[in-house]
C-alpha cells in the first residue's frame, strides 16, 4: 500500500472497500489517518479536494451503532451512506492515478 501522504493511498482504499476487503470502520480510520493526518495536500486537483472533502465530512461522522442514530438522529451517517458516498466518489474521480 501507498504511503499515507500519497493520494494513491485514498485510491486504494476505495478500492479495498469496494472490493469488500475493508469494513466501515477500517475505511473510515484509515480514511482519517490518511486525509487529516498525512496527506499532501498540494498534490490534489479541484476534483480531489471536493470529492476527498465531501467523503472527509461522511467518514467524521460515520457510526456503526444504532443507538447513535437513535439517540442523535441526523447527526451520524450510517452505514449505507457512507457506501453511497465512497461509490460517489468512484463514480466521480474515477480510479485516479492507480487506472
Amino acid at each position: 500500500m501507498y504511503g499515507k501522504e500519497d493520494k494513491r493511498r485514498i485510491y486504494a482504499l476505495i478500492d479495498l472497500y469496494l472490493s469488500g476487503n475493508i469494513d466501515e470502520p477500517k475505511f473510515c480510520e484509515e480514511f482519517h489517518s490518511s486525509y487529516n493526518l498525512e496527506l499532501d495536500y498540494d498534490s490534489l486537483t479541484d476534483e480531489e479536494q471536493e470529492a476527498f472533502a465531501s467523503l472527509g465530512e461522511v467518514t467524521g461522522r460515520f457510526s456503526e451503532f444504532a443507538e447513535d442514530h437513535l439517540k442523535y438522529p441526523g447527526i451520524y451517517y450510517t452505514k449505507e451512506e457512507l457506501r453511497r458516498q465512497i461509490s460517489e466518489t468512484r463514480k466521480k474521480l474515477g480510479r485516479g492515478p492507480i487506472e
